[in-house]
């Protein structure tokens, strides 16, 4: 799946991140965390659930994930106080408010559909003079 905004696409199926189409650096974890917002870009989501989804079985504190959220932040050009990317709900969560472009409904390489995959010779039957056996 491929989300793209502004001027960045986040290619979930190659796992990675571009910015006019040259990769940006982006830490694994920062990567998971930012695919898992997009994903679930209509609704806010909890710490609660980030960790959960993101670090299942692992402790991790409120630090490592502001930390993470920094880096997710600075990978998509956004910074803390605009939040233009990714918002902070207080007492909430965190929320993907990117503005997304819907992917081109016409694939790249549709090939125009075709009667029949090869055009077939017709041919007249040949003209022979009557009473004359073919050879």
């Amino acid at each position: 799946m491929l989300y793209t905004f502004g001027d960045y696409e986040c290619d979930l199926a190659q796992y990675e991140l571009r910015r006019a189409g040259a990769p940006v650096a982006i830490e694994p974890k920062a990567f998971t965390v930012l695919a898992y917002l997009l994903q679930r870009g209509d609704r806010v989501v909890t710490k609660a659930e980030l960790l959960d989804q993101c670090w299942a079985g692992t402790f991790v504190s409120d630090a490592a994930l502001t930390r993470c959220l920094a880096r997710v932040r600075q990978a998509v050009g956004d910074d803390g106080p605009e939040q233009r990317v990714i918002k902070t709900i207080r007492g909430q969560g965190y929320r993907f408010v990117g503005v997304l472009t819907p992917p081109d409904p016409t694939p790249a390489l549709a090939l125009p559909a075709m009667a029949q995959p090869y055009p077939v010779a017709r041919l007249s039957p040949p003209l022979l003079p009557s009473g004359v056996p073919l050879p």
